[in-house]
């Protein structure tokens, strides 16, 4: 029945079109990556650059989400082995089975390929590991090298980590060998990813983007800026009801009021949530490093009745003083199968996902028309996901208009456009984010030939 409802849930996800902002940065860094060019400093983003390999591996969106489909079935079993530590049979099944539609259905973004996804898979297995083996120092070294290779997809993950070396310290005899043991492991991946990088010239740019310049990315949601600013937004605060909570569960354990499974899993979900909070941005899809602590403590709850309601009201109380939003879901596949029984033309399927969305894959088809895969594109807009539909590489490192805005890359971005000297240039009005420089070059250089939706379609009329 489980393989069934994955199926059906997961099938839908397989035929949407290139509309996912996020998504579209991974392809378009995945597909400058297969052409040689150098993350960090050939092309940019500020995550960790596993999730930019997993792009590399697809070259489509439906790619992508087929690959995360598939990533998703061992996820699912090794979380259902991790169910059967702390519930009986019947609720082991239960509790498999509502992660499963949650990490499925577009409500937190389940069914895009995101790395709060990607590094479930990973950050389960560690902790299966950890649990089952934990007097094993094979078993310490191997979650704490699957914990950093979940790492090297998302940061948030080293809260999760922060909780197994707590673990260690409260409850294992050779505590100083074993932390050793699984922090060596935890920072292996990382650092060979550091090596890599450096034996190219670009330890800098890895170390600064990937790691260093998240700093910054924490408070920017609150400033409106990627200044680091770690006291902003509340994180302290919110650190110390944190290590507060903490606290109130390990004396509630020695009181023989809570079980030592219980005061796991209540610690577990508490520095989940701080790292889903991390940032104080309201994105769905930063709930789902919750869920996997969240459905394992509803099955639980008459055993710690109280923490566990106080557990779940902060969080409740977090999603609406953070404002989080969430995608529909019966809408989502009756637009599916509307669409499947040719209830709905394939421009309506589309219009469901953004009211521009058709407008986009004119545009692709006008890039295509006007210009040949060895051509450079520069899109001045959050719209990355038109360099994979267009097999087009950009012409800049930063390929969003929200990368230059809050990286201040803008004089980069005009010396880059200059030595490499787009075909076209797709030009979306954005009267709040002025780029000058920018219009002048498309003035100096460039004449409009088309104008699709919002966006104008500049083509180079002299090299310079």
């Amino acid at each position: 029945m489980l393989a069934i409802l994955f199926f059906i849930l997961r099938l839908p996800s397989l035929s949407e079109p290139y509309w996912y902002g996020d998504e579209g940065i991974y392809l378009a860094i995945g597909q400058a990556l297969r052409h040689g060019l150098l993350l960090y400093q050939q092309i940019h983003d500020n995550k960790p650059p596993t999730l930019y390999l997993l792009a590399v591996l697809s070259q489509s969106v439906f790619a992508f989400r087929l690959l995360l489909s598939l990533w998703m079935i061992p996820t699912i079993y090794f979380f259902h082995r991790l169910t059967k530590k702390f519930l009986p049979s019947r609720l082991s099944y239960l509790s498999t089975l509502l992660f499963l539609i949650l990490t499925s259905i577009p409500l937190l973004e389940g069914n895009i390929a995101n790395a709060e996804v990607f590094m479930l898979l990973p950050t389960i297995l560690a902790f299966l590991i950890f649990l089952n083996y934990k007097k094993s120092p094979f078993s310490l070294l191997l979650s704490g090298l699957l914990l950093g290779f979940a790492f090297t997809i998302k940061i948030p993950v080293a809260f999760e980590f922060g909780l197994l070396c707590l673990w260690i310290l409260l409850f294992h005899k050779s505590k100083i060998k074993n932390l050793f043991l699984i922090s060596v492991s935890f920072i292996l991946p990382i650092f060979l990813y550091f090596i890599y990088f450096y034996f190219r010239g670009a330890a800098l740019p890895f170390l600064y983007s990937s790691l260093l310049q998240n700093f910054g990315y924490l408070s920017s949601w609150a400033t409106g800026s990627q200044q680091s600013s770690l006291g902003s937004g509340g994180l302290f605060g919110r650190a110390a009801i944190t290590f507060i909570s903490l606290g109130i569960f390990y004396f509630c354990y020695s009181k023989k009021y809570l079980s030592k499974d219980l005061l796991f899993l209540l610690s577990w979900f508490s520095l989940a949530l701080f790292g889903v909070l991390l940032s104080g941005r309201p994105y769905p899809h930063y709930l789902i490093q919750i869920l996997p602590s969240l459905c394992l403590l509803l099955f639980t709850f008459s055993q710690a009745r109280l923490l566990t309601f106080i557990s779940f009201s902060v969080l409740v109380f977090s999603l609406f003083h953070f404002k989080f939003y969430f995608y529909p879901v019966f809408r989502y596949y009756g637009n599916y199968y509307s669409y499947l029984f040719h209830q709905k033309s394939l421009a309506d399927y589309r219009r469901f996902f953004a009211p521009d969305i058709n407008d986009i894959y004119l545009i692709a088809d006008k890039i295509k028309s006007l210009s040949s895969p060895s051509d450079y594109l520069y899109i001045w807009g959050d719209q990355a996901y038109l360099y994979p539909l267009s097999d087009r590489l950009p012409a800049t490192k930063y390929i969003v208009a929200y990368h230059v805005l809050d990286f201040k890359g803008y004089d980069i971005t005009i010396k880059e456009l200059r030595a490499k000297t787009p075909k076209l240039i797709i030009y979306f009005p954005q009267v709040d984010r002025p780029f000058p420089d920018l219009d002048n070059f498309i003035s100096e250089y460039y004449f409009l030939v088309d104008q699709i939706g919002q966006a104008n379609i500049y083509q180079l009329r002299s090299q310079l």
